[in-house]
């Protein structure tokens, strides 16, 4: 049997001109203000376009309609022996988006010839602060988790039983996914989001997740992102990026086993307020495990229950400052004072003796934790608290 293209004469580079309806046989949706009666795509430029997630299609989208309307901007940077092409950097000022438009001057038109990847904003940096909102794809390279009091030996070598360089992914490949809290620079939350993932989700045997990088502008800016996601009306960025990875998920039948630690709870509730308003379609398949969680869980609960996600386990210690701030509706002064008394193990503590970063395995193996890293003093006031509490206490 021989084969033979229906039509020869078109290739990867073949430019097409689209129009509203037209963009959509290419898997392609363009927003109703798209210039299309100026700009046209390369097949390569439309495949591209159609791999992206729906954040990722209006950043996109958003450029093509600047280029349109200014194609020699001054972030226009001209190819060194074709004044015609041209490569656009986006001015885009935060931290989640990571791609290059090149295009071509053609007349009264605008060719688009390629949407390329960044690849100098993968992976971590020196200044954490410029790291990428991006998905990571992280595979376990021992079997060390923590699941018990630990001295620092130990917890160095569950630090290391994920890998330090991810993979960069456009979508969610694995079962299990998660999204970091504050102050987590990459190489943290690599490791740090995997142990969670590995109390979360016990018995699952987890040899890879995927990683939705919230990365850190450091304690004052993540704060501030914080506050705007916990407010009503238009979400933060990152936010809506992960709204249009769970859409994705939805899209292609995925089912995931998410993780929100700290801050990644509060970026996962306004995700769920934003995918609310703008996809509507509900998240079946999608469970959700909180730790630390810097998020109202019965707000958070109420939103993932409207649409569909299964929060199957919430893990807070008493200690925690950060879940005795986030819900004062359901936290005593009592609770709220006791917390407070380990603040400075929150902030400045180790990782071992913070009551925040590690998963929160009961009282008796924190104040166990405490005693094994020689901080005898907190490790009496949880043992005086303890003897408090019934037999039965869930967070014994």
């Amino acid at each position: 049997m021989s084969w033979s293209k229906l039509n020869k004469t078109i290739n990867a580079h073949s430019v097409i001109p689209l129009d509203a309806l037209s963009c959509r046989d290419f898997g392609v949706m363009l927003p109703v203000n798209f210039p299309f009666s100026k700009a046209k795509f390369t097949c390569q430029a439309l495949a591209m376009l159609s791999q992206l997630n729906d954040y990722d299609l209006k950043m996109v989208c958003a450029d093509i309609i600047q280029i349109c309307a200014n194609p020699n901007a001054t972030n226009s940077i001209k190819h060194s022996r074709n004044p015609l092409r041209r490569l656009w950097r986006t001015k885009y000022p935060f931290r989640n988006y990571h791609f290059l438009i090149r295009y071509s001057l053609e007349a009264s038109n605008i060719s688009i010839t390629d949407i390329l990847f960044d690849k100098q904003l993968e992976g971590a940096k020196n200044n954490f602060a410029v790291e990428r909102t991006m998905l990571y794809e992280v595979k376990r390279r021992s079997s060390h988790t923590y699941d018990k009091a630990m001295n620092d030996d130990e917890i160095r070598k569950v630090q290391g039983a994920w890998e330090r360089i991810p993979t960069p992914t456009t979508q969610i490949k694995t079962q299990h996914a998660a999204v970091n809290g504050m102050q987590n620079e990459l190489n943290k939350a690599t490791w740090l989001m995997g142990t969670h993932l590995d109390r979360a989700y016990e018995g699952d045997g987890i040899k890879a997740y995927t990683l939705f990088h919230n990365p850190t502008d450091y304690t004052k800016l993540d704060l501030i992102e914080c506050a705007f996601d916990k407010r009503s009306g238009t979400k933060s960025h990152n936010a809506q990026h992960l709204a249009a990875v769970l859409a994705q998920n939805n899209q292609q039948g995925k089912q995931v086993k998410w993780l929100a630690h700290s801050q990644g709870a509060i970026i996962f509730c306004a995700a769920l307020e934003h995918y609310r308003i703008h996809y509507g379609k509900p998240l079946t398949g999608q469970q959700l495990a909180v730790h630390g969680s810097g998020s109202n869980v019965e707000r958070l609960k109420r939103i993932a229950h409207s649409v569909g996600v299964k929060v199957v386990s919430v893990r807070n210690n008493p200690y925690d400052l950060v879940p005795n701030l986030a819900d004062r509706s359901k936290i005593s002064s009592s609770s709220l004072v006791r917390s407070l008394k380990f603040k400075g193990l929150v902030t400045d503590g180790s990782v071992g003796e913070s009551p925040h970063t590690l998963p929160f395995l009961g009282l008796v193996t924190y104040a166990a934790q405490l005693e094994m890293l020689g901080n005898n003093e907190k490790a009496d006031i949880v043992r005086k608290f303890i003897k408090t509490l019934p037999p039965t206490d869930a967070r014994l």
